[in-house]
């Protein structure tokens, strides 16, 4: 019997498209897990296979489930050749609630929510006034280089000083649980995961990335000096030291890549996959003309 202790997406997981399926409730009480010591943060972890259900589709169907709740803010979806992956957030807890779906080509679906340190289960549950309840994730925003560095750069500002003094605020409350600072980092990922984006500007370093077997494209960030600019644009040099951005191309852009050099101007359409207080990257980056 399912209560209101466990938290919501690990539920929706594996119950809205087992009812999709027809498959039993039965089969969603046994796939349900609750991990580990509550006082470290329990990890709650579902899943379910459903021959012939693709990424794209489970996760339409648990985007819908989430934002039918009303307050639940869903992260856009990146979505490979095998499998595809989005985020739930919950945020009326005191730190964030952060669930993690993927969805692979043979069927099976699995979400993973970890509750922080200090976190109970009545509080990891709690479904948030939503930060953004549009579904419009698929929709290119369009942007230059350093404007995205400096807008995210504000976000990444903000939660840095948040975290910062976390312990401070811990230690003035009286509270005995320090702070889970990998856990506050998550809102920031999930703001921006699967979000579109068109690029414009200038190339900072174009570098194969032998790992990835990609070419992995910096976007010049550098701000101009003085009002207006008139004092010209900072060194390159101190790209680095602004929030960044990076862009991989896609494996049929390698031919763009190879011609890319430093200064040179570059529009990409991409997908945000990742993302951390000191810059953003996207995947599957492409030329647009």
């Amino acid at each position: 019997m399912w209560t209101t202790k466990t938290p919501w997406v690990a539920v929706a997981v594996a119950c809205t498209l087992g009812m999709a399926a027809s498959a039993s409730a039965k089969t969603c009480q046994q796939n349900f897990r609750s991990v580990g010591d509550p006082r470290n943060g329990q990890f709650f972890t579902s899943e379910v296979t459903l021959p012939g259900l693709k990424p794209r589709s489970a996760l339409g169907q648990l985007r819908k489930a989430a934002l039918d709740e009303g307050n639940n803010f869903v992260s856009g979806d990146v979505i490979t050749e095998t499998e595809g992956q989005m985020y739930v957030l919950q945020t009326d807890t005191k730190v964030p609630l952060v669930s993690v779906i993927t969805a692979s080509n043979g069927g099976n679906v699995a979400v993973g929510t970890k509750l922080s340190r200090g976190q109970t289960g009545p509080e990891g549950e709690a479904i948030a006034e939503a930060v953004r309840v549009s579904s419009g994730f698929d929709k290119p925003i369009q942007a230059t280089a350093v404007g995205m560095s400096t807008e995210m750069g504000k976000d990444s500002k903000r939660l840095q000083r948040e975290i910062n003094t976390a312990p401070l605020k811990a230690l003035f409350s009286g509270s005995s649980t320090p702070p889970d600072t990998e856990a506050m980092y998550q809102p920031l990922l999930v703001k921006y995961f699967g979000r579109r984006f068109i690029i414009d500007g200038q190339v900072y370093t174009a570098q194969p990335n032998r790992f990835t077997n990609t070419i992995e494209v910096g976007y010049l960030v550098t701000k101009m000096k003085g009002i207006g600019g008139i004092g010209g644009r900072q060194s390159n040099d101190n790209n680095n030291a602004n929030f960044t951005v990076h862009c991989a191309l896609a494996p049929d852009q390698m031919a763009l890549g190879a011609t890319l050099r430093e200064n040179d101007w570059v529009k990409l359409d991409g997908v945000v996959d990742k993302m951390d207080t000191g810059g953003v990257h996207l995947r599957d980056c492409r030329q647009v003309k």
